[in-house]
């Protein structure tokens, strides 16, 4: 019996070429998103990404009794705001991959939308940069890192 491996790998390979296209597409939405609340705050900001955990109760005796057992994954990514000047990081919104990227779903609060190419993902992150309560979060976030850069302040004298 004769198998096409050939033709499979070719496949795959034109698979993997996707969505090595699609996950650059998606960095572009975010570097531009970045570059823009880095000019929109007027402070040194970046987006990073972090794997999503399972958020457990804030019982000690349970941290304890599970300090040795592995965190459990989410599923998805989150997006995070990170200060550049001091040690402060919220989140922003959550992402989900799919295999081949597409389709991503983007998670904010309760609001969850899905976007099929980097068009809809970006009018997605467009919604979200709009939204209300995101400026009220940016204000907040904008306040914190002020005080945090105030506290230091006095220890370089």
């Amino acid at each position: 019996m004769d198998f096409n491996f050939e033709e499979l790998l070719q496949q795959g390979k034109g698979a993997a070429e996707n969505v090595i296209k699609n996950e650059k597409e998606i960095e572009e939405v975010l570097k531009d998103l970045n570059n823009s609340l880095n000019h929109f705050l007027e402070m040194p900001i970046r987006l990073e990404k972090y794997i999503g955990y399972v958020k457990n109760d804030n019982d000690p005796l349970l941290y304890i009794a599970n300090a040795f057992k592995p965190r459990e994954k989410t599923g998805y990514n989150e997006v995070h705001i990170v200060s550049e000047e001091v040690n402060l990081s919220e989140e922003i919104f959550q992402l989900k991959y799919s295999d081949d990227v597409y389709p991503i779903t983007i998670v904010r609060d309760r609001n969850h939308s899905v976007a099929d190419n980097q068009s809809e993902f970006a009018s997605s992150v467009g919604q979200i940069v709009s939204n209300s309560q995101f400026h009220l979060q940016l204000n907040s976030f904008k306040r914190k890192v002020k005080e945090k850069l105030a506290e230091k302040l006095p220890e370089s004298k």
